[in-house]
């Protein structure tokens, strides 16, 4: 299940990239070469843990996911007004952050979208399923017989 949620995560983030390398402007988020090059390259590592990891490289890797475009997300959402420009468009947003003026910036939209996937990625990564813990116990057990196995 957790490979599911990394490989979803992954495909909405290469599938906002290659969008925005034909509009630069889809869905009011500014969606430039450089924002899609780094959304292209975040998604496919999240799809390479999502298709070719375990389930705790998965879990992993929504968490720290999670973490970046949570925080990414708040950034955003509290900054104040402006026009952001992606590929000689000029976006007027509520929120713009300008990370790197004219190349990495990010507007209300974005910051909307970063934030649930935050969000997606800390619920999945943060709070584990019954059969992990179960798992995990069972791990603890293992290594604690075999702690005791050793010191005799």
């Amino acid at each position: 299940m957790m490979n599911l949620i990394t490989n979803i995560l992954g495909a909405v983030l290469c599938a906002t990239a290659i969008i925005g390398f034909f509009n630069h402007d889809f869905m009011r988020m500014d969606l430039n070469p450089a924002h899609n090059a780094m959304l292209l390259l975040i998604g496919s590592i999240t799809l390479y843990f999502g298709i070719q990891g375990t389930e705790f490289q998965a879990r992993n890797m929504c968490k720290v996911l999670g973490v970046g475009f949570t925080v990414l997300g708040v950034m955003t959402l509290m900054t104040g007004p402006g026009i952001a420009t992606a590929g000689g468009v000029e976006i007027p947003a509520g929120n713009v952050l300008k990370l790197i003026p004219g190349h990495l910036e990010y507007t209300t939209a974005d910051g909307i979208r970063d934030f649930l996937i935050g969000v997606v990625g800390i619920l999945a990564g943060f709070f584990p399923r019954e059969q992990e813990i179960s798992i995990d116990m069972k791990v603890q057990e293992v290594q604690r017989k075999a702690t005791k196995a050793a010191a005799r």
